[in-house]
């Protein structure tokens, strides 16, 4: 099993071997990897000068896989599956306040918008009665100039009675000065002036009736006039006082307006912190999960104490069935750079299995493997599966024996779908038909 302190050890040992080579050293393999061909297992054996020529990509490569058998993830806390759940009860505490928050807001701007359409119903209502208040009054000065213009020809007229009466008793007047004493002596004299006085008496009564009822009529139309001013000025009145309601409702509707755009505005803010909560708790709980998972698999590998050094010719192959392409060791004179591991003919896309437990210690593309997953089984063990079209697992995640890794595939430039497959201990190669206990064809 994976003793805790020596895989601490092995964590300290990286990050000194990162600070000092072994970044400079992957960095080293991929620039050179940009000038030279995808797969050196592609590549014809050749004469012992291209031999020599491949040999230092090789060994750069091989620097890199033995520098991943000493990476090893952070140390998890204590309990981190606790400590995540407790996360994720915090995020989800502040998801239901957002949510209950979420759903005042969209009663509050419910009722906002209520009032608003009120509020603009109210002013569309106070506008035309404004509008009809307008009309009235239009109508009533119109009619207050038609009053003045009867009151102004009424006086014109009982100036002209005026006149005229004034005139018919001043010619009565004239006609009648001296006869007195000839009305005494002639009775017939007497008798025409005595009809005369009649006449006149009747026709100045008749006048100083009309002259009466034009005075009436003047006082009727002096009030009527007087009424006019009175409504008009009323209208107008009213009028101003409902301009005032109108422009206050204006307002309170632009405040309203206002708000419901700042509630808006929130709302969508609020809605956005949701959905982000609602990311970090899906992912927090897939952390969980996969913790949970982790914890499982430490407590498989906790209850098999079964170093992988103790089930050599036990192991099971990574891929079944399983079929030899290229055995161990085969073209190690010429450099191939699969001979420390073997080939493995793979369907696109087959399952590919941890033939032990332990924790992936790279997951990457690597140069003339391709898509390469190694896992570290502790004690100087370590497996790697190359030319994946597919990788499971991450950096730091802990596998048990069987757990599914990854799907095979012909990536790094293979000349054909197949699983490259090597065990190393210590950095040297083993031979892995010793170690599986069914053996390829």
């Amino acid at each position: 099993m994976i003793n805790l302190s020596d895989a601490l050890a092995s964590r300290r040992r990286h990050i000194d071997y990162c600070a000092g080579f072994g970044l400079a050293a992957l960095g080293a393999v991929l620039a050179a990897s940009a000038a030279e061909p995808l797969s050196a297992a592609a590549q014809p054996s050749g004469s012992d000068g291209e031999a020599q020529r491949r040999a230092p990509t090789e060994a750069q490569t091989e620097a890199t896989i033995t520098s991943v058998s000493e990476t090893e993830a952070d140390g998890d806390s204590p309990d981190p599956v606790a400590r995540h759940q407790a996360a994720l009860q915090q995020v989800r505490s502040r998801l239901q306040a957002l949510r209950a928050g979420i759903a005042d807001q969209v009663l509050y701007r419910k009722a906002l918008r209520a009032e608003l359409r009120q509020s603009e119903q109210d002013i569309d209502d106070l506008a035309r009665a404004n509008r009809q208040l307008t009309a009235m009054a239009v109508s009533q000065q119109q009619a207050l100039n038609e009053t003045a213009e009867r009151l102004r020809q009424t006086r014109e007229r009982l100036a002209q009675q005026r006149a005229a009466l004034a005139e018919l008793m001043r010619a009565a007047h004239v006609r009648g000065h001296g006869g007195y004493l000839r009305l005494l002596l002639d009775d017939e004299a007497l008798r025409r002036k005595t009809r005369a006085f009649g006449y006149y008496r009747v026709l100045a009564d008749a006048r100083a009736a009309r002259v009466a009822r034009i005075e009436l009529l003047r006082q009727d139309l002096a009030a009527l006039e007087r009424e006019g001013r009175d409504e008009a000025a009323r209208l107008q009145r009213l009028a101003a006082r409902q301009e005032q309601t109108r422009l206050r409702l204006s307002d309170a509707r632009r405040a309203r307006a206002a708000v419901l755009a700042d509630l808006e505005r929130a709302l969508a803010e609020d809605r956005g912190r949701v959905a982000a909560l609602a990311a970090d708790a899906e992912a927090l709980h897939a952390l969980i999960e996969r913790l949970k998972r982790e914890a499982e698999i430490r407590d498989e590998i906790e209850l098999d104490q079964t170093e992988i050094s103790e089930r050599r010719g036990q192991l099971t192959w990574p891929i079944a069935p399983a079929q030899l392409v290229r055995p161990f060791g085969k073209d190690r004179g010429s450099g191939a750079l699969h001979a420390d591991g073997v080939l493995l003919a793979a369907a696109p896309g087959a399952e590919v299995r941890a033939v032990h437990h332990g924790r992936v210690a790279y997951a990457d593309w690597l140069r003339g493997f391709g898509m390469l997953i190694v896992i570290d089984h502790g004690g100087g063990y370590m497996t790697l599966y190359g030319h994946n079209q597919t990788l499971l697992k991450e950096v730091g995640e802990w596998v048990a024996s069987g757990d599914l890794i990854a799907l095979s595939g012909n990536s790094g430039g293979a000349e054909r779908d197949a699983l490259y497959f090597a065990i190393r201990h210590q950095g040297q190669a083993l031979d892995p038909s010793d170690w599986c206990r069914v053996r390829a064809g």
